[in-house]
């Protein structure tokens, strides 16, 4: 191969990767959606196995372990009710956001 086509494909590469990471960084809810419609798709019982397991690959990690929204109950963001399994240290007091007020 010749260097400039090895350099060519190696800049495509690295810009492709960042191109994905910035659309995942910048639009999660989309690329979530998309990443289970394309896990399902893949894992459906017709496709031949390594379609199967690169489906089952694909599974988001939240939709797996469970998290928000899963009903397990993580506590880790606090949105969900349930409390958190770390205690604070003595002193510690929690961040509490609150919303401007519209005049």
């Amino acid at each position: 191969m010749n260097a400039i086509l090895v350099q060519h494909l190696v800049i495509a590469l690295v810009v492709s990767v960042c191109t994905v990471m910035a659309i995942r960084r910048l639009l999660p809810g989309i690329t979530h959606r998309a990443q289970v419609a394309l896990a399902r798709a893949l894992s459906a019982p017709a496709r031949s196995r390594p379609l199967r397991v690169v489906g089952v690959w694909l599974q988001p990690h939240a939709a797996t372990i469970g998290g928000c929204g899963s009903g397990d109950g993580c506590g880790g963001c606090g949105g969900c009710g349930s409390t958190s399994s770390k205690p604070l240290p003595d002193g510690a007091q929690p961040l509490v956001f609150r919303p401007r007020k519209t005049p």
